[in-house]
């Protein structure tokens, strides 16, 4: 990695370990820096842009913003699904965690139905009916 990238490796981090405490305003701070870093140095699809896509996503999501939860999420699936797959676990998650922002956060049932759909037919043709990730994603859509 150039250096440069490790700076916006630190904030990320940071932004983690201030998410994880519930500092959710002063993590966002840190993955919007780490995230704009990383586009200039490393690349939009570059895997480590995609992940400060999803953390942002997540930080939203707490803050109760979930238009803004949801557009980050949406920016990481699209590019999960090109570089990893459509069945990939980590597409998969993303589609749950869109699924919760639209149902718990927007109260959209219907989109949240169509997510849930998609991340489960995924799981169901990676991982089989029988995973434990396949059954939690089942769970989620009999809400």
């Amino acid at each position: 990695l150039p250096e440069e990238a490790v700076t916006y490796n630190i904030a990320n981090d940071l932004g983690s370990r201030l998410w994880e405490k519930g500092n959710y305003e002063e993590a966002k701070v840190f993955f919007l820096t780490a995230l704009e870093g990383r586009r200039r140095v490393l690349g939009e699809e570059h895997t480590k842009c995609i992940m400060s896509m999803n953390n942002l996503g997540a930080v939203f999501y707490h803050l109760k913003d979930y238009e803004n939860s949801l557009d980050y999420y949406s920016q990481a699936l699209r590019m999960k699904e090109n570089n990893l797959g459509k069945t990939h676990p980590s597409t998969l998650m993303t589609m749950m965690n869109m699924a919760i922002a639209y149902q718990q956060g927007l109260g959209d049932n219907l989109k949240a139905i169509e997510m849930y759909r998609r991340a489960l037919d995924g799981y169901e043709r990676s991982l089989g009916k029988d995973h434990e990730d396949t059954i939690k994603c089942a769970r989620n859509l009999q809400f």
